[in-house]
């Protein structure tokens, strides 16, 4: 990612937390073909990610108010070498759930 402190992802989907740990519920925006035609029942029901302790804190500070080098710096100071490479992890995780429509980033100048 270029420019990263200037990007701010923000939660776009519902969620609960449970011990710490975060689950997500999301709607499959983009069915597929054989989805909207097999599973046409299923597609208003919402799916769910259970986030370990890494995605649990990095989903919350996706509130649209830390840049994802803030979250990085962030990240890096709590789980130390556990989560390195934090670049990497922080926003290979980032770029997942904004592909999948769970998080949307915004950047300002």
């Amino acid at each position: 990612m270029l420019g990263n402190e200037s990007i701010y992802p923000i939660r776009e989907c519902e969620f609960i937390e449970e011990n710490n740990l975060v689950t997500v519920f999301y709607l499959n925006k983009h069915p597929s073909f054989i989805e909207k035609i097999f599973f046409r029942n299923q597609l208003k029901k919402p799916h769910k990610i259970d986030l370990d302790d890494v995605g649990s804190f990095i989903w919350h500070l996706c509130d649209g108010k830390n840049t994802i080098d803030q979250i990085v710096e962030k990240a890096k100071n709590h789980f130390s070498e556990k989560i390195e490479p934090a670049n990497q992890r922080v926003e290979l995780f980032i770029n997942q759930m904004n592909n999948n429509k769970i998080i949307k980033l915004y950047q300002r100048k």
